[in-house]
């Protein structure tokens, strides 16, 4: 297939490389989604009217305390983030989706890193369908806990820091790009509309509380979201 010049021929793209690593035990199932570009200012940037989405694999999903080798990743980085756990499917053929049957769906709101391999990529000259056909740099989710019931999250008041190797490197509150329900049932119908279902216990990534978060070697990161609780993630 050609270089994708539009978003329709980058999920194309994806969809056609997922196909083939859901077939390879190092990627696994499809587990979950992952929403980016879902800020005011990146929707300008990039000149679209909605976000994009992403894949996370099932052998890339990994529970909190979570241990990774750095040296498998060409340029390390990630992302914290809500993350919604769906509780039930909501198929296709039953689209379009309103929030308060996305909000049943949803078991509950969990901090989770989105893990990055950025590959040197220079995010300034990025074309979007470019990105978006391969996986917008996914390479996994670190699920942290206890979590939170969807009708309990305020996002204005979450606090989310980060530390690393003990040191608050990140402390911002209401720091959510879109509130997480909006952006479960734009996900949901966005799939939908690609004859693809949102299902039971995937994950879906809701955008990021920070701007990409480059590290290099090894350490220890955690990070705490008032009221949904924490995620730690150990590079070895």
């Amino acid at each position: 297939m050609p270089t994708p010049r539009t978003l329709d021929a980058a999920y194309a793209l994806q969809d056609q490389v997922a196909g083939h690593l859901s077939q390879d035990a190092a990627f696994g199932a499809v587990a979950g989604w992952k929403i980016a570009a879902n800020s005011k200012a990146l929707l300008e940037r990039f000149g679209i009217g909605e976000p994009a989405s992403g894949r996370v694999f099932a052998a890339l999903r990994r529970d909190s305390p979570a241990e990774l080798r750095a040296a498998d990743y060409r340029q390390f980085a990630l992302e914290p983030e809500i993350a919604a756990v769906m509780k039930t499917t909501l198929p296709a053929q039953d689209a379009p989706f309103v929030a308060a049957t996305v909000q049943g769906a949803i078991d509950r709101f969990v901090p989770a890193f989105e893990l990055l391999d950025m590959r040197d990529c220079d995010m300034s000259q990025i074309h979007l369908p470019d990105i978006v056909a391969q996986n917008i740099s996914n390479v996994g989710a670190v699920l942290g806990g206890p979590g939170i019931a969807p009708d309990q999250l305020d996002i204005s008041k979450v606090r989310t820091t980060l530390t690393i190797d003990g040191e608050i490197r990140h402390d911002v509150t209401g720091a959510a790009p879109q509130n997480p329900l909006e952006a479960v049932t734009w996900l949901a119908n966005h799939l939908a509309a690609r004859g693809l279902t949102l299902e039971a216990g995937q994950i879906v990534l809701c955008g990021t509380h920070s701007p990409i978060w480059y590290h290099d070697g090894t350490g220890e990161i955690v990070m705490e979201m008032s009221g949904l609780g924490r995620a730690v993630l150990r590079l070895t």
